[in-house]
């Protein structure tokens, strides 16, 4: 006699439980699972109103100045955080991962979509006039983008998503890292000039610009800093070389460089004189900011914390906050 076999009703509750039960476990992993707390990104407003720090899985924290309030959280679940930044008229906080976004601190509603095409946005940047954004794509396309709307205004090719771009302090140029940094027109698009002669191996990664001596500065994969003059393009200097690659640079004042590889100590690059010292302690796992005085540096850590350093008291933390938990 042939074996009764179970009925498709059957059959599916079966299924049916199954995956309740394998949801239901997953679900225990991960509710237990540790949050990673590492500091990736942070960002200090102009007048320093608002302090903000996230975290790679795109949980981000604002912090309001002089005001006893609880911090706000914000929540960008669109892939991996790699910038953010406040815009001039501090109103605005623009968040760059998979997707582009915006967020008003004042305001209690989550930020809005302004680009959804998963497209990888490594470098954010706002124009002086805060109308415009500048930014790089996973596929090393650089854009400059209306702020309301998203459309893109100007399309340049191209460096890579390693290599930082940027805005001159004048806002009339806009300048690459990547293999081959290059300056171009920021109205017309129109290449002006390189900064290297041909395309280096190594990757030049944050750039930053010291509008007293009119620099702008490179940090490499070969471990240095560069400057070069912002107008004749020639190098003017270059820091000792070391193991660990630049991946972010601060200009402090008095003619100091702060810069570091992420989870590396911090250096200190006079480019003026060629003095170098270190701060062995400081271990950032973000980019580095400078505090408003001019003599202090922030970072996030890999403990979950945003540390402030003063860089003329022999490398002395001054204090360190911690982003919340949850």
């Amino acid at each position: 006699m042939r074996a009764r076999t179970p009925s498709r009703a059957v059959l599916l509750s079966l299924s049916a439980a199954a995956i309740i039960l394998c949801a239901w476990v997953f679900f225990l992993g991960f509710r237990d699972q540790p949050l990673d707390r590492t500091v990736s990104n942070v960002a200090l407003s102009k007048t320093g109103k608002w302090f903000a720090a996230g975290t790679s899985q795109g949980l981000i924290t604002v912090w309001a100045k002089g005001r006893d309030t609880t911090p706000r959280r914000v929540s960008f679940p669109y892939g991996p955080l790699n910038d953010i930044q406040f815009s001039p008229d501090e109103r605005l906080l623009v968040i760059a991962s998979s997707d582009l976004g915006i967020y008003a601190p004042e305001e209690s509603v989550p930020p809005r979509l302004l680009r959804s095409d998963k497209r990888n946005y490594g470098t954010v940047r706002f124009s002086s006039d805060g109308q415009t954004l500048l930014v790089i794509t996973a596929k090393g396309t650089i854009e400059t983008l209306d702020l309301q709307s998203g459309i893109t205004r100007l399309t340049l090719c191209c460096s890579t998503i390693y290599g930082d771009v940027g805005f001159s302090p004048d806002g009339q140029t806009i300048v690459n890292a990547g293999h081959w940094p290059r300056i171009w027109d920021a109205h017309s698009g129109k290449l002006l000039g390189w900064l290297t002669k041909d395309r280096e191996f190594h990757t030049f990664r944050p750039i930053a610009f010291d509008t007293a001596h009119d620099l702008v500065l490179m940090g490499s994969q070969d471990g240095r800093v560069y400057a070069w003059s912002l107008t004749t393009r020639q190098i003017f200097a270059m820091s000792h070389p070391h193991s660990e690659y630049v991946d972010t640079i601060a200009i402090l004042a008095k003619g100091w460089i702060a810069y570091a590889g992420f989870d590396k100590v911090v250096r200190l690059w006079n480019p003026y004189t060629g003095q170098e010292h270190s701060l062995a302690m400081a271990h950032p796992t973000s980019n580095l900011i400078v505090g408003p005085e001019g003599n202090s540096v922030i970072f996030g850590t890999a403990q979950g914390e945003v540390e402030f350093w003063d860089v003329e008291a022999e490398g002395k933390r001054l204090r360190a906050i911690a982003i919340p938990e949850r």
